[in-house]
């Protein structure tokens, strides 16, 4: 499940912490959690990201592409734990794109595995007011922006 060490306290509560060990991932994957919708501003922005993450040799993928009538919630952490980075868009207020998140860094993935992103104008909630968040434009502009952070994830976390 996810990183093994699962969170930054690990390292003075566990005497087996290994701060090499980056737990089990599909490596290449991306998890885009986002508001669902069929506006065309949310599908322009995740396929600005589907096609950003192509770029650098990457695949995104959002849970509601995925198959069959499991519970979407069970979904959504699987694809958390599994993903080698995440990708969260906070443009639209959802809490549940909150609530993920706040569970990706709690199952151990490190800051560098997570990007923020936000189209200009967004008003962030206090509790990730704090993080560094790429802000946008326009899908266009996004997909311009993305290649230069997810190279830097992959450089800075393999």
């Amino acid at each position: 499940m996810g990183r093994k060490n699962e969170t930054w306290r690990d390292s003075a509560i566990h005497e087996n912490y290994d701060p090499n060990d980056h737990g089990e991932y599909v490596e290449g994957q991306v998890f885009v959690g986002m508001a669902f919708d069929v506006a065309s501003e949310i599908s322009d922005t995740y396929q600005a990201i589907r096609r950003a993450c192509l770029q650098v040799g990457l695949n995104a993928h959002r849970v509601d592409e995925q198959l069959g009538s499991g519970p979407i919630s069970n979904r959504i952490l699987r694809g958390i734990e599994q993903a080698e980075f995440m990708i969260f868009d906070l443009t639209i207020e959802r809490p549940n794109v909150y609530y993920e998140i706040g569970y990706a860094h709690g199952v151990g993935n490190r800051p560098e595995e997570i990007l923020l992103i936000a189209k200009n104008g967004t008003i962030l909630h206090f509790d990730v007011a704090h993080l560094a968040v790429v802000f946008f434009d326009s899908a266009t502009d996004l997909e311009r922006k993305l290649p230069a952070h997810l190279k830097r994830m992959i450089v800075e976390t393999r």
